[in-house]
Formats: C-alpha cells, structure tokens, sequence
C-alpha cells in the first residue's frame, strides 16, 4: 500500500498545519470540518503560514501554489474519507469527541485505511477500540506551530502492527519531520514533561517566589529555552496544560500531576491564552 491520499479531520491550528504540511510534501490532501466557517478559518491559517514563509524566502510562490492545489475541503466527513490512504483526526482533545470520529472513520474508509491521531495524550489503545481495525490505529502527536517543529511522537497501541508503524515512520519522514517512536502510556513522552514545567511554574507564582516575567526569565538564560513556563502555557492554551494534567493525574494517580488551583483558575474565567487574546500575560504582567 502506498500513501497518495491524506485527510485531516479537523482544521483548527493543529489541524491547518497538519494540513500544511502534508499538501507542502505533494500528498493530496483533504481538510475536513462540521461547519465551513471553521474550514475558512483553517485556510486563512494556511494561506497566512506559507505566506511568510515566501516572505522569508523559505519557499518560493510557485512552491505556496502547489500546496494550495493540493488542498481540497469538504465538511462532510464520509466524502471526505472515503478513498482516504492515511487519516489523520486533530478535533479537540477529548475521548468523548474523538471516539465518535474513530466509529465513522471505521464504517467510512477503506479496509487498508490507516487511522491516526494527533491526540496528545488520549490512550491510541482507547481511539482503536472504536474501531475493528485495531492493527492500523497509530498516534501522529504533532507540535506545535506544526510547519515549525521538526519533532513528532509515533504512539504505537499493544495492538498496532509493525506494518502500520513502518508506514507512519516513512510518512512521517515525508513530510519533514523526525520521528520518535513510544509507547502507548499517560502523556507519551513528551507530556510526561511539559505540562510539569507549567504546573511548578503556577505553584512558583502561587507562593510568591518571584514573579512572573523573572521566573520566565530564568528558565530561559538558565536553560537556553525558548520560552519559560508561563509563556509556554499562553502559546500551547492554559485548557490544554490543565486538561493534559488532569488525564494523566485521573490515569495514574500521580499527585505531580494534579493541576496547580491558579491553572484551574485562570480556565474558569476564561483566561486561556494566546488564543483568545488573554492569559498569563495579560492578568500578571507588570506594569
């Protein structure tokens, strides 16, 4: 079996650059969504993402049209996936969202299909379970800004076959990026980490050991990071770090893991990030 066909369910940021970047690899791909509104937003997304990247002369115009003529979409997902080679589901990051999109996928796509998930901690064993095709279910756990981060997690089930894993690995090699194979666990890899950097960084605020700007500042000269933790949490939402420390604290009963009050806190007035324009920096920062 060969990959010609990509669909991405789902054209939020980590759907839209997965998009990205399977159409900027030559894949035909198709971006599917419930409302053309959010498919509209995904693509302005798209076009924006390969426009700086002509700006900077990473790619030539030439090279963002293509792209763009790889992309079909569509928000009926049967059509969608119905010739699909490989699927890869990015809708929100909840069981009870995304076991309903594995059963269709299971009654839609060809037998041969391969179904993946860009979940970032949601057990693939869980997602494969909806499906009667257990061997070709995988986890794609992208990073994001996903045309940026040459990293992705390959999260291989008790019951994913060794020839679905190849084929995922060479995918992934395809695209551009620089695959990491895991098991099937809490977090994976790499939320296994993160999401404590975050939590510890709240508590540090909590208790009043500095302040914000100054505990970012030092995890980024000490380190060589990027960023510190409260920027980190505005970038990647302050929902996602909770609900990633939550799963893995429900599933394992680790108490490093339970959310920090101020994380909580800040989701339940609807202070998530980046994303919708207030966070970390916008509650703490001093003037």
């Amino acid at each position: 079996m060969s990959i010609k066909k990509v669909c991405v369910v789902g054209s939020g940021t980590m759907g839209s650059g997965i998009t990205q970047v399977v159409a900027q690899a030559g894949y035909q791909t198709t971006m599917v969504d419930i409302k053309q509104e959010f498919i509209d937003k995904g693509m302005n997304n798209i076009k924006a993402s390969l426009g700086k990247f002509v700006e900077k002369g990473k790619i030539s115009q030439g090279d963002m049209d293509k792209a763009l003529a790889n992309i079909g979409t569509s928000t009926d997902l049967k059509d969608a996936a119905k010739d699909a080679d490989y699927v890869i589901e990015a809708v929100f990051e909840r069981a009870e969202v995304k076991v309903p999109v594995f059963q269709q996928l299971e009654e839609t796509c060809p037998k041969d299909t391969i179904l993946a998930s860009n979940t970032s901690g949601i057990p693939i064993g869980l997602l494969a379970s909806a499906t009667k095709r257990p061997e070709k279910v995988i986890g794609m756990h992208f990073f994001s800004p996903v045309p940026m981060m040459r990293g992705i997690e390959i999260v291989k089930s008790l019951l994913t076959s060794e020839e679905t894993l190849k084929m995922s690995f060479e995918f992934a090699k395809s695209i551009g990026k620089e695959p990491v194979v895991v098991k099937d666990s809490p977090g994976f890899v790499t939320n296994r980490i993160i999401p404590l950097v975050m939590n510890e960084g709240a508590k540090l605020l909590e208790e009043g050991l500095a302040s914000m700007e100054d505990i970012d500042k030092i995890v980024r000269l000490s380190f060589n990071w990027p960023m510190g933790p409260f920027e980190l949490c505005d970038l990647v939402g302050i929902d996602v770090g909770v609900d990633l420390l939550e799963g893995i604290y429900q599933q394992t009963g680790w108490e490093r893991y339970k959310p920090a009050p101020l994380l909580k806190r800040m989701v339940e007035i609807g202070y998530l990030g980046r994303k919708v324009g207030k966070g970390f920096y916008t509650l703490f920062a001093q003037k």
